[in-house]
């Protein structure tokens, strides 16, 4: 039986052996992956079902996120960008900081997005003037550059610095100015919620001292009404803060700034409503013009990119610039 099937099967592949070759070429070039990504211009995401809050006012239109389509590049899809002027190719090494990871550039978008959820919610509220409570501040490291000496990772939370507890940024910064080059300081850490001892030297870089990591602080903190944020585990990235405080803004206070219309945006938000800049404008405007949206929200050091496309694409949209939360709000009520 063996035997007469294998004969079938050899006779079968020396009959259509050109078939059987081209059908494997097919399969490399679809599947075998390059060290490049390729953006193009993503889809909306709608913020009334991803930000949940107690009582919120209703909104009449909504606050849109619009983000950037990324896929590994295989073979097949780097040729076709060649052909698709909205496809463009990125080398992946660009995509990370030094000698990182990608696992490490993934968990570092994934703290950005958590750093930036709870400056979304603090900067809605101080707006809106509804007190709230900081409960703690995990101070997390976000990146480890290559000329650090040290044994701290990505997501690892500082609870004390030569044994003095920290709780910000600046509390870290003050103690490493008092040291002096090539002295080791002392980090208390939780690393996977296990207490870890780890070590760091000073480097004087660029006139400052440091000890070759970045820092965020992620706020934990308990409002009334509560937010709830409803993330996908692909999602990350600072990028969705201004839109996310706009939404929450719009939840707590009873105006509504939608006014009935798909209003889209980028940037990242601190905690004091400043607005900063973001990547990738021409592929989130486009984005968002293809999806209908009637307002496209972009921070001011992009907003003479977006100007630019608007023009060049001859694309009908109201282009806002953002410096800060509070003018943002005041230019879709003044709509």
């Amino acid at each position: 039986m063996n035997k007469y099937l294998f004969k079938n099967i050899k006779d079968d592949i020396k009959e259509h052996y050109k078939f059987y070759i081209f059908y494997i070429i097919i399969l490399f070039v679809s599947l075998f992956r390059l060290n490049y990504n390729i953006f193009s211009p993503g889809k909306l995401v709608d913020l009334t079902d991803r930000i949940i809050v107690d009582n919120a006012y209703k909104e009449s239109g909504s606050f849109n996120l619009t983000y950037v389509t990324s896929r590994h590049a295989t073979i097949l899809t780097y040729l076709i960008s060649y052909i698709i002027p909205s496809w463009d190719l990125e080398s992946i090494s660009n995509m990370k900081y030094d000698n990182e990871s990608y696992e490490d550039a993934v968990n570092r978008g994934k703290i950005d997005l958590k750093a930036t959820s709870y400056d979304a919610i603090i900067a809605a509220f101080d707006e809106a003037g509804i007190p709230y409570d900081i409960k703690s501040v995990d101070v997390t490291i976000t990146h480890v550059f290559d000329f650090a000496n040290t044994n701290l990772k990505i997501g690892d939370v500082i609870k004390k610095v030569n044994n003095v507890s920290v709780e910000s940024t600046i509390d870290v910064t003050n103690i490493i100015n008092e040291l002096n080059e090539n002295d080791e300081v002392i980090l208390d850490v939780l690393r996977n919620n296990k207490k870890v001892n780890c070590v760091a030297k000073v480097i004087i870089k660029n006139d400052r001292k440091v000890i070759g990591v970045s820092i965020s602080t992620l706020k934990n903190i308990e409002t009334n009404p509560k937010i709830e944020y409803v993330f996908k585990d692909n999602e990350s990235g600072s990028s969705r803060g201004l839109m996310c405080a706009l939404d929450i803004y719009n939840k707590i206070t009873e105006y509504d700034l939608t006014k009935g219309d798909v209003i889209a945006g980028t940037g990242t938000i601190y905690s004091d409503g400043t607005v900063v800049e973001i990547d990738g404008v021409k592929y989130k405007l486009a984005g968002a013009v293809k999806a209908g949206a009637k307002v496209f929200i972009v921070p001011t050091n992009n907003y003479e990119e977006a100007m630019k496309l608007k023009k060049e694409n001859n694309y009908d949209i109201e282009i806002i610039e953002a410096d800060t939360l509070h003018n943002v709000i005041k230019k879709l009520e003044s709509r």
